[in-house]
């Protein structure tokens, strides 16, 4: 599927957002909730709140799923998942719930927001030359959430206001792409010294090298991969460093850091550590299609045509990679028979990235009826393989067979009841077959899982006016009501609060 990049409008919902949460927080001196706060790192401090840190991390992911660089790809963010899970399993991880999502941004990076939400851009994966590259970086971002660096931030100055606090939150998490956007935040949050915070940044920076090292060592990949991944990044400082940004001399991946690393690493036993068949599927995925103009998408063709043709039995993965861009470029039959020769490499056993790519250039090249009965079959091979429960959904409503449609996706519902697009299926389906009542309900449900309770409150009163509800599904609708009130309110507040900033 095509990757759109329009982070600029991402980094502006950004600031938006920390503003609106900060704003409707109110100017409260974080001194009240921070009092004598340890040295960095101690985990003992009293420092602001995890349910305060959660709501401003909800205030800003919020924005962030508005924005065409998040990706609602479920295959990416489930296997950013469940690399990380024995991450965040390890001691040295703490007890924190983490959610990792994917944004659509050509660089190579990754960052941590307040409330355990750590966002990873496309660019690292594609740029990555092992998994355990992938998992490392993972790891440091683990690593600044568990010491709570964006709250001890906060202990530089006692009095900060909370409309400060945002700005340095914007300010930590812009740096990291774009240094130009960091000073603009910076100058949001003024009443922080630029220096005071690049130099407690710099030692956030090291203490996340050093708990990320210990987190990936416990969950047995390759430490090697921290080293060799930031030396790489060292490296490509050194030859930008002419005309390298003022943040980017003074918050550099420094020789300091690499050193402290390879100390570690000489005291730690060496683990090989394949990579997996999906990192490989996905990183092909992500490089043939990570430029989406239509000069992109014939230059990534025809690299990926020089590689199979050079190396026809390397493996899956390039074969893979020349299946999505035909299949963004509508060639429907080098789809089909890119696809046959990844399978002959992936062995008997079949992998769901290949039959989730083949249901779905079914779909697009209008076999509804084919694309389901893939989906179904792939399913019963996958049962957990999300996307194919969505390819399903789709392409039997496509078919004209709602009915079905909608008696599937309630069954996958009862796993994946967090999935917003499943939802959304579920709401076609319904008003496909006049139950508008449940498809108001679905809609609501996707909502609240997109962070937007107004609009969910507000289809929800609607599926009250619906007129076909009976006496139970009525009920459901007005407890559902009384569940989400508050937190639409709270949002309502926050964007009236925002708006009156403009």
């Amino acid at each position: 599927m095509p990757i759109p990049h329009r982070p600029v409008g991402l980094r502006a919902r950004l600031v938006s957002a920390a503003l609106a949460i900060a704003l409707a927080l109110g100017p409260v001196p974080v001194a009240a909730q921070i009092e004598n706060l340890p040295r960095l790192g101690d985990p003992s401090a009293d420092e602001l709140s995890p349910q305060a840190e959660r709501r401003l991390g909800e205030s800003i992911m919020r924005q962030i799923r508005r924005d065409a660089a998040w990706l609602d790809d479920a295959d990416l963010v489930d296997y950013l998942n469940r690399l990380a899970a024995p991450l965040s399993a390890t001691p040295a991880a703490g007890s924190t719930s983490f959610e990792f999502f994917a944004l659509a941004e050509a660089s190579i990076n990754a960052f941590a927001l307040p409330g355990g939400y750590i966002g990873v851009h496309t660019g690292l994966l594609t740029a990555a030359e092992t998994e355990s590259e992938v998992a490392a970086v993972l790891a440091h971002e683990i690593g600044h959430v568990t010491q709570r660096h964006i709250a001890r931030m906060l202990a530089q100055q006692k009095q900060v206001s909370l409309v400060s606090m945002a700005g340095m939150v914007l300010a930590l998490l812009a740096a990291r792409s774009n240094p130009q956007a960091a000073m603009g935040s910076l100058l949001i949050g003024g009443e922080m010294a630029r220096s005071n915070m690049l130099s407690f940044s710099r030692e956030a920076e090291r203490e996340a090298d050093r708990v990320g090292f210990e987190i990936l060592r416990q969950a047995d990949f390759d430490v090697q991969s921290m080293v060799s991944f930031f030396g790489r990044l060292q490296q490509a400082s050194r030859f930008y460093e002419s005309n390298a940004p003022a943040y980017m001399r003074t918050h550099p991946v420094t020789g300091e850091r690499i050193g402290d690393m390879q100390l570690r690493l000489r005291e730690s036993r060496y683990r090989q550590r394949a990579d997996s068949i999906e990192f490989q599927l996905l990183r092909a995925r992500l490089r043939a299609l990570a430029d989406d103009s239509a000069e992109g998408r014939r230059t990534a063709r025809a690299l990926a045509e020089q590689s199979v043709r050079q190396s026809p039995k390397a493996g899956p993965a390039p074969w893979f990679g020349l299946a999505s861009v035909a299949a963004a470029q509508r060639d429907w039959a080098r789809v089909e028979t890119a696809l046959a020769q990844a399978q002959s490499l992936v062995g008997s056993a079949g992998h769901p990235y290949l039959e989730v790519l083949g249901a779905s250039a079914r779909l697009e090249s209008g076999d509804a009826r084919g694309a389901a009965d893939r989906a179904t079959r792939a399913l019963a091979r996958f049962p957990d393989a999300r996307s194919l429960a969505r390819v399903q959904g789709e392409a039997l409503i496509a078919a004209g067979q709602p009915g079905e449609a909608l008696r599937l996706i309630n069954d996958h519902l009862l796993v994946w009841r967090g999935d917003a697009r499943l939802w959304a299926l579920s709401a076609q389906a319904n008003f496909a077959l006049g139950r508008r009542a449940e498809a108001h309900r679905a809609v609501a449900e996707q909502y609240l899982l997109l962070g937007s309770p107004m609009s969910a409150l507000d289809q929800l009163r609607r599926g009250q006016k619906a007129g076909d509800t009976d006496f139970y599904a009525a009920s459901m609708i007005d407890s559902r009501i009384r569940e989400i009130e508050p937190d639409a309110l709270r949002e309502f507040e926050e964007t009236r609060q925002q708006g009156q900033q403009r």
